[in-house]
């Protein structure tokens, strides 16, 4: 059935009852790529229904926008992309996130939360504004309601006609935490509980009379739903409430939501509740482990040293406290959640309170430690500016994922943050290119006393460098000095020094302040060259350029010039960004 759907047009063609079958193909053709890709499982094998349903019942001019869009593989499948989907994330393949180059029904690109609201909205208001007529369809996991920006969006709604879908899995990456989540938990009861089930069981068996019976009390259960459904969580906003529904029962989506697209006209949420990782057994037991399935075999990760090395602290030290926002295990804390559960805060997908409240923290006596991916952290820029660093509290920031990210590709770039960090006067930033240097970095940060940033990749080097608090030298030359930011730029610049004589290999853990003693010490006439994942413009090399404005020295910068990345592998990426040793060796060869 699978194989004859080109476009949600050949959906319609299907009757209602032949729905539940084309899920499960679908749900196959899931767990069988993704696992052999990688990709983000657990929530797509969630949805697969509710996508199903969408298409079923909306039209090509409807503009459905998925918040982070991590959930978005059923949605490409469905439009036209089932005999590309081998190629996810794959370099010129499919992205794993919506992208409007992609194809006409990705109508707006994500990649992080919370976003979908204000976008619709935005997409909403414009369509009232030039007088068309079409749908707009958010569909937002309940996770992004634990992020400030989902509210500014409904505080924003008012008489705006769109639907707002929330998926509600109890889940974003980590377990979701907070009031929000808790006021949900209080509307996902009664029709899916072990209850319903067993009456439907029951009345299933009954001859005759059973079937009828059963069909009659879900008509009557769905009659109320539509006309009187309620909840104080959305009727603050004026929003009109539908829920709580079953989302992976593909039929009682496609009822609801032509109910609501035939007769109704006002913003509305339609609550569902799903189930992370349904119809696949593994992922159903354990959906975080699920969300997101990596190609190829796994090593060591930066996240368990940070998080080994944390425990290790903390055991002697009741001021060190770590914050993160919805990704506990991802970077690391899992241990360190269960030894020091009164002092390990999960704020939800909240990057900007994170922060802020690291720094009320630190304020008061406590020693935070900020773990957060990269290109998450950059959410929460003015937090660090202005509650952090112009306080010169001592919050550590432990920045995972920084540089190139491979297969998560544009919206997940770690390529900002060494612009964003060091034009902050008060700030330090260190860069571990190993895991020894990244546990000792932490070692040192507990008694630093300032406002400290550490970043560094998924994975780092295996060699046996320590951390001393200047640049290190891994090879003497005189005329051209390589200065390498992190774990793979290192291995470029050893590659490079071994196909060019007098080259000097130096590892820079010091982004911001510059290792002045060694600047000095190279003479006139020399060349330096830098090496950084992360953009051209105010990164590392900018630092290294003014520093020798003045000097008869010649600096070329390697770093991602204004261009975006896009999901490969991270060789791919550091080749396709002209990172690679080749590159750097012909353009140092060039001027020699």
């Amino acid at each position: 059935m699978l194989k004859d759907i080109n476009s949600p047009d050949d959906i319609k063609k299907l009757d209602v009852k032949q729905l539940g079958q084309l899920c499960a193909e679908i749900r196959q053709v899931l767990t069988d790529t993704v696992l052999e890709t990688g990709g983000h499982l657990a929530s797509n094998l969630g949805v697969v229904e509710l996508t199903v349903a969408l298409h079923y019942v909306f039209d090509r001019a409807d503009k459905i926008v998925w918040d982070v869009g991590h959930q978005s593989y059923v949605h490409k499948i469905l439009t036209g992309r089932l005999s590309l989907f081998n190629t996810l994330r794959q370099q010129d393949g499919l992205s794993g996130f919506p992208r409007t180059e992609e194809s006409e029904y990705d109508f707006f690109n994500t990649g992080h939360a919370s976003t979908a609201i204000s976008s619709a909205l935005g997409i909403a208001c414009a369509r009232d504004i030039k007088g068309e007529d079409y749908n707009v369809i958010a569909v937002v996991g309940d996770g992004a309601l634990t992020g400030g920006l989902a509210y500014e969006g409904l505080n924003n709604v008012g008489e705006t006609h769109m639907l707002i879908i929330v998926n509600d899995n109890n889940m974003s990456i980590s377990e979701n935490v907070g009031s929000a989540t808790l006021n949900m938990s209080k509307i996902r009861v009664g029709s899916y509980d072990k209850n319903k089930e067993k009456l439907k069981k029951f009345l299933l068996k009954i001859p005759l009379l059973g079937r009828p019976v059963y069909r009659f009390l879900r008509w009557c259960k769905r009659q109320v739903k539509m006309s009187y459904g309620e909840n104080s969580y959305f009727d603050k906003f004026d929003i009109k409430y539908i829920g709580v529904i079953d989302g992976n029962d593909v039929s009682d989506l496609v009822y609801y939501l032509r109910k609501i697209r035939n007769n109704v006209k006002k913003p509305t949420v339609l609550h569902i509740v799903t189930k992370k990782g349904n119809g696949y057994k593994p992922a159903e037991d354990n959906p975080e482990k699920f969300h997101s399935v990596s190609k190829g075999a796994s090593g060591a990760l930066s996240s368990d040293t940070a998080g080994s090395t944390l425990v290790s602290l903390a055991q002697s030290d009741n001021r060190i406290c770590a914050v993160t926002a919805a990704m506990q295990d991802a970077v690391g804390l899992k241990s360190f959640k269960e030894l020091f559960q009164d002092r390990c805060y999960d704020v939800g997908i909240a990057e900007e309170h994170a922060v802020t409240f690291a720094a009320g923290l630190a304020a008061n006596g406590m020693k935070p430690y900020v773990m957060i991916y990269s290109t998450f952290l950059q959410r929460a820029f003015d937090q660090i500016q202005h509650d952090v660093a112009l306080q010169s509290l001592p919050v550590t920031f432990l920045i995972d994922r920084s540089g190139l990210v491979g297969s998560d590709g544009a919206t997940h770039q770690g390529l900002y943050d060494i612009s964003y960090l060091t034009c902050i006067p008060s700030m330090t930033v260190w860069a571990p290119a190993t895991y020894t240097q990244l546990q000792q970095m932490i070692e040192m940060s507990q008694s630093f006393g300032k406002p400290l940033a550490i970043r560094y990749g998924r994975t780092l080097s295996d060699r046996q460098l320590n951390f001393g608090g200047r640049w290190q030298v891994l090879s003497k030359g005189a005329k051209v000095h390589l200065l390498a930011v992190g774990a793979n730029m290192l291995e470029v610049a050893l590659e490079v020094g071994e196909r060019i004589k007098d080259v000097e290999v130096v590892n820079v853990t010091t982004v911001q302040p510059l290792d002045d003693q060694y600047l000095n010490s190279i003479e006139d006439g020399a060349v330096v060259v830098t090496l950084e994942e992360n953009m051209l413009h105010g990164g590392f090399g900018s630092l290294v350029n003014g520093y020798f404005e003045n000097r008869d020295v010649k600096v070329l910068n390697f770093a991602v010039d204004k261009t975006v990345v896009a999901h490969a592998s991270i060789s791919q990426q550091i080749r396709d960004c002209g990172l690679d040793s080749e590159s750097v060796a012909e353009a140092i060869e060039s001027i020699l």
